[in-house]
């Protein structure tokens, strides 16, 4: 999870729902085995170098290059180093190809602007997270929850908070117990707040009148979810798991399903994921490189039919984090500075602080 200051200009912008998803292959237990779990999430790049490596150290020259093909073909782009070392495995000039491959996929794609920053002297207490407009109450939920980094864990509240809009006031809290810690959250169009909790797993719901957040997911179910998106029927969300890709939720039962794609590109490493016009927009800060793109989904929202990149690897991002939608134009936090804090809050590196920049896209572009 990667947030910035910068987070406050969701007051300016509202979400989309996308639309249903029907079960798809149930999402997996998580295999301890690199190949098994490379089968399991064909959608990951991590997976996929985690195999990569294990067959690198098994001597495994046929694989190692089937690792490689595999990778330049989701779009990934390894580092100099690594191309380095597994060079040996591979005959030229099937490596020669496979280097101009991975040039390919690290290319600069740069379609954004600057929107606005937020000057790095406004800061936050504690450790706010995601934050979405519940326009028909005309309430901005946040989330509120403990990382390495919260200055005082133990006194820190964990749950949603509800601000109203008018007054910019507290006007609810809702719990979570235990030590949970809710990250990103969505509204749907009835009101209910969903959040996710990267650290256990789980993923939340609080309706109207909910003294305490509700177990929709149990822990250890996803390994890090992140984003979500509610179906436009209601009866569903998707869902990134951080490591491994796309995932549906019934929210009827609490079943998790894995999204199939035929895009044929990686989808772990997604912090914000937005809906938008039947299609999802991801921030992929997880991969190499740094992406946004625009999912398109099947006609019955079964899987995904298509991707696009709209921006990667823009030399102007430090680490691309959560959006939204305000009419057309995708706004998201472009510089979160996460690295320039250590545990407690404590600043790190050298240097000052940057502001946190705001960078408008238009998906339609």
């Amino acid at each position: 999870m990667r947030r910035g200051l910068a987070a406050l200009v969701s007051l300016l912008l509202a979400g989309c729902a996308a639309p249903i998803a029907q079960r798809g292959p149930v999402w997996p237990a998580f295999a301890e085995d690199p190949a098994a779990l490379a089968a399991q999430f064909p959608d990951s790049a991590s997976v996929a170098r985690r195999l990569l490596a294990a067959t690198h150290q098994a001597g495994d020259s046929a694989s190692v290059r089937a690792g490689l093909a595999r990778l330049a073909a989701s779009g990934y782009a390894p580092s100099q180093a690594t191309i380095d070392t597994l060079a040996p495995h591979v005959p030229e000039p099937e490596m020669a190809a496979l280097r101009l491959r991975f040039a390919a996929n690290g290319a600069r794609v740069q379609a954004s602007r600057i929107f606005a920053t937020v000057p790095a002297e406004h800061r936050l207490a504690g450790s706010l997270f995601g934050l979405a407009v519940d326009e028909r109450h005309q309430l901005l939920w946040l989330a509120s929850g403990v990382v390495e980094q919260t200055p005082s864990p133990d006194t820190a509240f964990r749950g949603l908070i509800a601000i109203d809009l008018a007054t910019l006031r507290p006007v609810r809290r809702v719990p979570v117990e235990g030590a949970g810690s809710p990250a990103d959250i969505v509204v749907a169009a009835d009101g209910t707040v969903y959040a996710s909790d990267p650290n256990s797993g789980a993923i939340y719901r609080a309706r109207a009148g909910d003294a305490a957040l509700q177990i929709l997911v149990p822990a250890g179910r996803l390994r890090s979810p992140q984003g979500l998106v509610p179906a436009a029927d209601g009866r569903r969300l998707y869902v990134s798991d951080y490591g491994y890709g796309l995932a549906t939720v019934s929210l009827a039962d609490g079943a998790v399903s894995r999204l199939e794609s035929d895009a044929g590109t990686m989808l772990d490493g997604i912090d914000g994921l937005v809906g938008h016009d039947g299609r999802l927009i991801a921030i992929q800060n997880g991969t190499n490189p740094r992406r946004i793109l625009l999912l398109t989904l099947s006609r019955d929202g079964n899987r995904i039919a298509a991707a696009r990149v709209l921006e990667s690897n823009n030399p102007d991002w430090s680490e691309p984090t959560l959006g939204a939608l305000r009419g057309d134009d995708f706004l998201y936090v472009a510089d979160a500075q996460w690295d320039r804090y250590g545990p407690a809050g404590a600043l790190q590196g050298e240097g000052a602080q940057r502001p946190t920049a705001i960078r408008l896209l238009r998906p339609s572009n």
